[in-house]
């Protein structure tokens, strides 16, 4: 009703405006241009365009291209990553190469669960890394210091449904030429998908 009402007060001043030239088609398109700017504009309002296919309507739809995990609650979406020397900022007190990623943490503007998101737990709860150079056993990476000193106080900060946050994470390097891969998992071990970062 009241989109009803919005509508013909939107249009009124252009129907008298119109009405004077005695040009039924050019009122005829006028209204109808008119008309098609407001309804627009009222379905823009509601999905905004940052959230458009970024989440899955349920968590077994979770899925990880190696940019973007996208889950049903919230989605982590990858912006960067690069490796970084020992000495060099973001591992200025480490004695080994990290390779650091920065993200954004997205949570769905229907998120109604009383459990917070924040944007370390986000990543520590659905990532792993591992570097493929030991032929015995599966090569885990360490999580390292915090990279980006820009994070230090937002890293563990409860995230608003609709919301998004960014942080960064680094994982210690155990050589500089086997690529990283990273796989997204639930606690339960169901894989998401995996990506291969090279290291240059």
């Amino acid at each position: 009703m009241k989109k009803s009402i919005i509508l013909g007060a939107l249009l009124l001043p252009t129907l008298l405006l119109v009405g004077c030239s005695g040009d039924k088609e050019v009122k005829k398109e006028t209204v109808k241009s008119s008309a098609e700017k407001v309804v627009k504009k009222s379905e823009e309002k509601k999905e905004p365009a940052k959230t458009q296919g970024d989440f899955v309507s349920k968590a077994s739809d979770s899925n990880f291209d190696g940019t973007m995990l996208r889950g049903n609650s919230y989605s982590v979406r990858i912006t960067s990553h690069k490796v970084i020397n020992p000495g060099e900022e973001g591992n200025e007190y480490g004695d080994k190469p990290v390779i650091a990623f920065w993200y954004d943490t997205l949570v769905s503007p229907d998120y109604k669960n009383d459990r917070p998101i924040d944007p370390m737990s986000s990543w520590i709860m659905n990532f792993k890394a591992v570097q493929d150079n030991d032929p015995n056993a599966i090569n885990e990476l360490q999580i390292a210091s915090l990279p980006d000193k820009n994070f230090l106080q937002s890293q563990m900060s409860q995230i608003k449904p609709g919301g998004t946050v960014a942080n960064a994470v680094a994982y210690y390097l155990t050589d500089t030429t086997t690529p990283v891969k990273l796989t997204a998992e639930d606690m339960m071990g169901t894989e998401y998908g995996s990506f291969e970062y090279k290291l240059n």
